[in-house]
């Protein structure tokens, strides 16, 4: 069956957006050079002189040529000797497949140990573009022990690393090597990245080529990206190891190499082509990671984290937000404020975002820092260093002295998917930039939060989240006209409204939920109130004496059978 040419829209930050596109498809040669490993290092030199000679071979027909593993050492080395080796034999195979891009015009991704910052080498996966230059790196993120203690660098996979993508000429490459292709929640991460193409290169010595074949289709079958697999051979009749690939998005191999040392090519119609199956038992016809990530439920996986709850458009109302955080508690607008009502079971948050001189995004109410810290003048006037520089706490409490002004970086890496945000970016005047937005929302990406985030802001900015995000829920600010916040809320196209105390009425929260709009409502620090303001209609609740408001919300929602707070 032919279906429409479906391609990820890629325009700005988007990537979960399909189009339906009817230019001519993207034909494509992929390559995967397959060489032989050294069990003897003797003969280390030899697989390397191989690998060269294959690239030298490549022609112009060649559009995508991927190298194995370690292609600057394929083999097994006795302690201290894998270094200076690699030292001495890199240069020859970097230029072979610099040479290799300009030649054929083609991207060329090779593997190697690469020496990143002087004595400190990584297993890495470079790529060349058509004119020979580097388009990007990509890092080995699962080191097995033996990889480990031959002094491989490794520090860096203790931190958050969100798979990578780097798109060149608009063919979005994803990357994993050897040991990567176990993991599958790994997998399933780079999926929501949407490749078109993963780039494999691999040993597995040991693993049977039957093996090999399901994990990568595998691969491929979850990302709905074509697998590019490239490997070593363990000899002319091993069934173990080697078995360079290519495979389809739905999961058939077009091509597959044995334990053969060489070249192995293969020629692919649509380089954008994805996989559509139906939407269960006689439904419409979706992307295949579509249908598979739209019933995922990582909140109970172990793999995701316990922490991990549902996004916003899952987890159920009413529900209670810790303004600024447990701003009685702590500091507001810190991560001592956030990190108190998380551990108190907060499942939603609201912060408050500016931006420093140099543009960096901080947690902040005020425009002004008199109020909340030992400093003076305006927020964009000065530098997040100089604005670390600050005491943030000591106004709070003499316990707090010291507290540092937060960045929304720091506060996502920490909370990432263990609560909802309530975004409230604050308005710079009567335009706001678009590259504040964008660096917002790049920041959201990057920490998987795209799900698990409403902006609570003014029209002019809910314009660009409409324009930029019209994926991430919009919630009306009364700033704008607190007695007009339904009516703006409808006409900027919003899912919610945030309600000012003093300013609202039960006329307005009717007209709200008769449009299909959740209220919010700030703010209540009343704990007897709280029954009668949910049962008048408001949703989300804030509050910044959390523990007590959230205790009182417990016990309304147990009373009325709905018990899914944590």
């Amino acid at each position: 069956m032919i279906f429409p040419f479906l391609k990820y829209r890629t325009t700005g930050t988007e990537t979960n957006v399909l189009t339906t596109d009817f230019q001519e498809y993207d034909k494509m040669k992929l390559c995967a050079i397959q060489i032989p490993f050294a069990n003897d290092h003797r003969n280390t030199e030899t697989s390397i002189d191989i690998a060269i000679a294959e690239l030298n071979k490549c022609d112009t027909s060649c559009d995508l040529i991927l190298t194995p593993e370690y292609s600057n050492a394929p083999g097994n080395f006795p302690v201290g000797s894998l270094i200076p080796f690699v030292k001495e034999h890199t240069d020859a195979l970097i230029s072979a497949a610099k040479a290799a891009a300009i030649r054929c015009n083609a991207v060329v991704a090779v593997n190697y140990l690469c020496e990143v910052a002087p004595g400190e080498f990584r297993n890495t996966t470079r790529v060349f573009d058509r004119s020979g230059n580097i388009a990007g790196d990509f890092y080995k993120q699962h080191l097995p022990m033996a990889e480990k203690r031959g002094g491989t660098d490794f520090a860096y996979t203790w931190q958050f690393n969100t798979p990578e993508i780097l798109e060149v000429d608009g063919i979005r490459l994803g990357f994993l090597i050897c040991y990567d292709t176990y993991f599958q929640e790994y997998i399933v991460h780079l999926a929501s990245k949407h490749p078109d193409v993963v780039l494999v290169s691999s040993f597995q010595r040991a693993e049977r080529q039957d093996v090999l074949r399901f994990l990568n289709q595998n691969l491929a079958f979850t990302c709905n990206a074509f697998v590019l697999r490239s490997s070593v051979s363990m000899g002319e009749n091993a069934e173990v190891g080697g078995n360079s690939m290519v495979v389809s998005p739905d999961g058939r191999i077009l091509a597959e190499f044995g334990s053969k040392v060489g070249t192995l090519s293969c020629d692919v119609e649509n380089i954008h082509y994805k996989y559509m199956r139906s939407n269960s038992f006689s439904g419409s016809m979706i992307p295949n990671d579509r249908f598979l990530s739209q019933g995922r439920t990582p909140w109970c996986y172990r793999p995701a984290g316990s922490m991990v709850i549902p996004g916003e458009k899952d987890l159920p109302y009413p529900r209670v937000c810790a303004h600024r955080g447990f701003s009685t508690a702590a500091p507001e607008n810190t991560i001592a404020a956030y990190g108190a009502a998380v551990a108190l079971g907060a499942q939603e948050i609201e912060m408050d975002v500016r931006f420093t001189k140099d543009e960096i995004p901080v947690t902040i109410h005020d425009d002004f820092l008199e109020r909340i810290s030992d400093g003076t003048g305006v927020v964009q006037e000065h530098t997040l260093e100089e604005l670390k520089k600050m005491d943030f706490g000591s106004k709070f409490g003499p316990k707090f002295a010291g507290t540092q002004i937060s960045t929304l970086e720091e506060i996502l890496a920490k909370f990432a998917r263990q609560v909802i945000i309530n975004l409230h970016i604050k308005s710079v005047g009567e335009t706001y930039p678009e590259r504040f937005f964008k660096k917002i929302l790049t920041l959201l990406e990057k920490y998987d939060m795209l799900e698990h985030v409403y902006f609570m802001a003014t029209p002019e900015i809910q314009e660009l989240a409409e324009k930029f995000a019209p994926q991430i829920p919009r919630c009306m600010s009364g700033d704008a006209g607190k007695w007009e916040i339904v009516d703006n809320a409808i006409k900027h196209n919003c899912q919610m409204v945030q309600f000012f105390a003093p300013c609202y009425d039960q006329a307005m929260i009717d007209k709200a939920r008769e449009h299909g709009l959740i209220c919010n409502l700030y703010f209540s620090d009343t704990p007897k109130d709280v029954p009668e303001l949910f049962a008048r209609g408001i949703d989300t609740l804030l509050t910044n004496d959390f523990f007590l408001v959230f205790q009182a919300a417990k016990k309304y929602i147990e009373t009325n059978n709905i018990s899914y707070l944590k």
